[in-house]
């Protein structure tokens, strides 16, 4: 999926940076030998890349001479080493003078990275070897436009006339999103996540990033790559919710999207730091609850209960006979399973 997002917009990133990458490796042509006047021309020019992390020279058999140079100085143990089997080195040949890499995770953050490639080519056009830039791959413009959206969902607001659930890409895989939503929460740093049906889009929230949100959509969640953008990380001991629980929360966020036709669930969103669930239906304004209580909570009598004060008498068995049968479908086992302890 990142690849082929890099490739629709390999023509912004290369007017972003090719000229500045051009710049440099011609400067860096007259101290390619001199590996301390190399290392401070890198230096130099390395604020002039925007969203650069890291800044380096690889000679033309694909070893690193210089240093690594990012925003806080020079790092010379990495010079020396062998670089010649990464995806740009391979790829690289000296008449290709600007290439942008595939994505691959970066041994210095353990994150998704991309590279960006320039040939050294000195004055009788010999190639030298190249300069390479790497960059965070979250950090970069196409990351954010394309998590970031200009508008988001609307909230489910009381309706008039109430309307048919329209079923998007979230609902043909529910259990696909609930296994990934799951493994991000437990595995990989996640402390909140709001999942809007209706659009199909999902705002994540990361221990590693606490202050800021991303926007996926159905195509880009369900990616088999979608792992490789947070890092790995022990479930918080100070969590409020159990990971058995984000399962549960999930799953029935699934089920309540099922019951009926005109009361459903148009998004819902859950916090296991403070162990509170956000649920927002076709019919009302967003309510909250503690995770508890929205696990033990009677959603039939609930159901019932709503559907009756928002329908006629005509037409009341003609909306709660169907519910009957769907309530049997999708939240029966769990009834029985809270009757069940409840008689423990």
């Amino acid at each position: 999926m990142w690849v082929k997002m890099i490739g629709k917009q390999s023509r912004a990133l290369k007017a972003l940076f090719e000229p500045t990458m051009l710049k440099l490796s011609k400067a860096c042509v007259l101290c390619w030998s001199d590996l301390e006047r190399l290392d401070n021309m890198l230096s130099i020019h390395f604020s002039s890349i925007p969203y650069c992390h890291i800044i380096y020279a690889v000679d033309k058999f694909g070893k690193q001479i210089s240093s690594n140079i990012n925003a806080y100085g020079i790092d010379y143990s990495y010079r020396n080493q062998d670089l010649s089997k990464r995806p740009y080195s391979i790829n690289l040949h000296s008449k290709q003078h600007f290439m942008l890499s595939s994505v691959y995770m970066s041994q210095n953050t353990g994150r998704p990275c991309i590279s960006v490639i320039h040939s050294v080519n000195d004055d009788s056009q010999q190639f030298l070897g190249f300069i390479v830039a790497d960059f965070d791959f979250r950090n970069l413009p196409l990351a954010i436009r394309s998590y970031e959206s200009n508008s988001l969902p609307h909230s489910c607001k009381r309706r008039q006339v109430l309307e048919v659930c329209t079923k998007g890409a979230f609902d043909k895989y529910p259990t696909e999103l609930q296994g990934i939503l799951t493994k991000l929460i437990s595995e990989h740093g996640l402390f909140h996540v709001t999942i809007h049906y209706a659009s199909t889009q999902v705002m994540l929230w990361s221990m590693d990033e606490p202050y800021q949100y991303r926007i996926y959509d159905a195509k880009q969640l369900l990616d088999q790559d979608m792992y490789l953008l947070y890092s790995r990380l022990p479930y918080p001991a100070n969590a409020k919710v159990s990971t058995c629980q984000v399962q549960e929360v999930l799953e029935r966020f699934n089920n309540l999207r099922g019951i009926d036709e005109q009361i459903y669930l148009c998004s819902g969103s859950l916090n296991i730091m403070n162990g509170m669930v956000g649920l927002s239906f076709s019919f009302d304004g967003t309510q909250y609850m503690s995770v508890e209580d929205f696990l033990n909570k009677n959603w039939y009598q609930w159901f019932e209960s709503v559907t009756l004060s928002l329908t006629d008498a005509s037409e009341r068995n003609r909306d709660v006979f169907p519910m009957n049968k769907n309530f049997e479908k999708y939240l029966s086992p769990i009834l029985k399973t809270q009757d069940s302890l409840a008689s423990v």
